[in-house]
């Protein structure tokens, strides 16, 4: 709140001095996070953010602020990976997925939920706190590319709560496991969420 409150200065000038068509330079803001997409010049609209910034007795964060060439790099923003792809019919397009710390992140939880410390718990609410986390980074994460990633993470799930009732029922065996715990046993009789591997958009191309 204090960030949209600061910051809301630097929206205002930038809307006012008309700077994405005059710099072509468009700021793109979420609370403290933002980025500014420059068609050509670089070092103008970076030094407006400083000194809008420094009438506001702010800084910008050095370590985190860098200057990327989005043809050719890739940057992170709000938990997504960016970068310039060629679909299969050579068009480009902007590709946008979560980024590895942001899968690695709800992974962790995940094993955390259903470590084996953790057999002692209600199987229902191991689920239900397993669904939350899954429900919770979907919302946020079901957007634009996101489809192959989404898999990875289900399929994660999946395995992460067979063994959670190998260890809680004793099935030392894998294949038997596989046998007592199939995947429709997990989502239909264990309630587990089931993670959509269709993204919000399934393409993005650029024109």
């Amino acid at each position: 709140m204090l960030s949209n409150i600061y910051l809301h200065l630097m929206d205002r000038i930038w809307q006012r001095g008309e700077l994405a068509k005059n710099q072509q330079a468009k700021l793109v803001r979420y609370a403290d996070d933002f980025v500014v997409l420059c068609r050509k010049d670089v070092a103008t609209p970076l030094r407006i953010v400083r000194e809008i910034l420094g009438r506001l007795e702010l800084e910008l964060n050095e370590g985190k602020t860098k200057i990327v060439d989005a043809g050719k790099e890739k940057f992170r923003f709000l938990g997504f990976e960016l970068k310039m792809n060629v679909g299969s019919k050579g068009m480009a397009y902007p590709h946008i997925n979560p980024c590895d710390k942001a899968v690695e992140k709800v992974k962790t939880r995940i094993s955390e939920i259903t470590a084996r410390n953790q057999t002692w718990r209600p199987l229902d609410e191991v689920v239900r706190d397993m669904n939350r986390t899954l429900r919770g980074w979907s919302e946020y994460f079901h957007f634009r590319n996101s489809s192959a990633v989404f898999l990875k993470v289900k399929r994660f799930a999946e395995e992460r709560l067979r063994i959670h009732l190998r260890k809680r029922y004793k099935v030392t065996n894998w294949k038997s496991a596989m046998i007592q715990f199939p995947r429709c046993v997990l989502y239909e009789k264990h309630g587990l969420y089931k993670l959509s591997t269709i993204a919000g958009w399934k393409m993005a191309h650029a024109s």
